[in-house]
């Protein structure tokens, strides 16, 4: 049985793979995550020529083998409080007969490093790159208000850098302490970590969160 992940971004796919199982590994679960699958228009319930929430929800259910689904992708300006509601009902009304999570990270994936910058400051990438200053410290500003993470990144790198997703995310993302993200009120986070747990441990009646 797989548990299947659908994203957006190129540099989403491994990323979130780490992400997802030192997330699982804390709930003391060893079952693995199949790689993530790139997939278009997320931000839709469905889309006429590719792509959307639902399709993503058939094509794992068509392959017989989903243990889960996790749709993991990121918000931008809106607000998953009110945004999300309306894609997790029209999940429900696909009765899937396995837990389905839908995960919206506000702004971006990228935000998940902010309370970790500190950490990630003067240390190398993968393939000894340098990445984030020494020095580097957050400007105070609310995690999920800042908008253009990536570009705030960039301008933490030496010069002549600039930070790129398809190159960077997996770096930083192994570089995240999952213990200071935690309790560093990343409201998304939170939802993402409620959700791991529920997609390990949910029981019927209700298959779908949040």
């Amino acid at each position: 049985m797989r548990r299947y992940v659908f994203v957006e971004g190129p540099g989403d796919i491994d990323a979130a793979h780490n992400l997802l199982t030192r997330l699982s590994l804390r709930c003391g679960d060893y079952t693995p995550w199949a790689k993530p699958l790139r997939w278009p228009n997320l931000h839709q319930w469905q889309n006429a020529n590719r792509g959307g929430v639902e399709a993503a929800c058939n094509f794992a259910r068509a392959k017989g083998d989903a243990a889960s689904i996790l749709v993991l992708r990121d918000e931008d300006d809106l607000c998953p409080a009110t945004t999300g509601p309306a894609i997790t009902a029209q999940i429900r009304t696909l009765a899937l007969p396995l837990p389905v999570g839908y995960v919206l990270l506000k702004p971006e994936f990228e935000v998940l490093f902010l309370p970790c910058i500190g950490q990630m400051a003067g240390r190398l990438l993968d393939g000894d790159r340098p990445g984030i200053a020494a020095g580097t410290v957050w400007d105070g500003m609310t995690w999920e208000c800042r908008r253009g993470i990536k570009e705030w990144l960039s301008l933490q790198y030496p010069p002549g850098r600039q930070y790129k997703p398809t190159v960077d995310q997996l770096s930083l993302t192994r570089m995240i302490d999952l213990d200071a993200l935690s309790v560093s009120d990343v409201p998304s986070f939170g939802t993402l970590e409620r959700t791991v747990r529920f997609l390990i441990h949910t029981q019927p009646p209700d298959l779908v969160y949040p």
